[in-house]
């Protein structure tokens, strides 16, 4: 399926779909910056008048980018380099290089986990509203790549559009445990590796299935849980 229409935010800077109750208020504390901020990045929006299911552009503080504390991690696959996965970001190399001080660039071994600064997602992903099929379509080409998966509890998911605000992990080989975490409802993906401290509902895919799906979705990635 083609992705949904949203809006592209700019680099250094988060989708985020407003809920019922939001304010501007109530968002800048959540995402650590200010209202006046979040004005500057949404020339447009009424503050007065913000509609659930409306997407505003979060900046990103300072200090958050391009450092690791947006979770926008990456787990470097054989072949890799800077140059290739700029490219597959849509982030210069320099950016990259300056996000991983200490990585030599001519260095980089199957494995090792990148931070990649934020940049709009190349990607969007799509769910049944039963979980069954976690489908992940590149925006340029149209492709789409599904992935057989299963809910952790029994029911349906609610149908709409949610952003990929964090990723979490634990070793960078196939095995290990990594999971999306999605905004504004308390949901996820993740493999058949389990973190001591996850809660919530998740999609559960195999292990290899969730590092090629973790490695393809930055942070912003929007998901859309169909309506059929």
């Amino acid at each position: 399926m083609p992705c949904p229409r949203a809006r592209e935010c700019p680099v250094a800077s988060l989708p985020y779909i407003v809920r019922e109750g939001d304010t501007l208020y109530k968002i800048a504390q959540a995402y650590s910056t200010t209202v006046e901020k979040i004005m500057m990045a949404n020339v447009n929006v009424n503050p007065y008048n913000l509609n659930p299911g409306q997407v505003l552009c979060i900046p990103l503080p300072d200090e958050q980018y391009p450092s690791c504390r947006t979770t926008n991690y990456y787990i470097a696959q054989e072949g890799d380099t800077f140059f290739t996965i700029g490219q597959k970001f849509g982030v210069d190399t320099e950016e990259i290089i300056n996000a991983n001080m200490g990585v030599e660039p001519e260095n980089i071994f199957t494995g090792i986990i990148l931070c990649i600064p934020v940049a709009p997602s190349p990607v969007c992903i799509s769910l049944s509203r039963e979980g069954n099929h976690i489908r992940v379509t590149d925006k340029s080409t149209g492709s789409t790549k599904s992935y057989e998966s299963t809910l952790t509890s029994d029911g349906v998911l609610m149908p709409g559009r949610i952003v990929l605000t964090k990723k979490r992990l634990e070793s960078g080989d196939v095995e290990g445990a990594k999971e999306l975490l999605f905004s504004p409802y308390e949901f996820g993906i993740r493999g058949k590796s389990q973190m001591n401290d996850s809660t919530g509902l998740f999609v559960v895919t195999d292990n290899a299935s969730m590092l090629e799906i973790f490695n393809a979705c930055p942070v912003g990635t929007i998901l859309e849980v169909e309506e059929k």
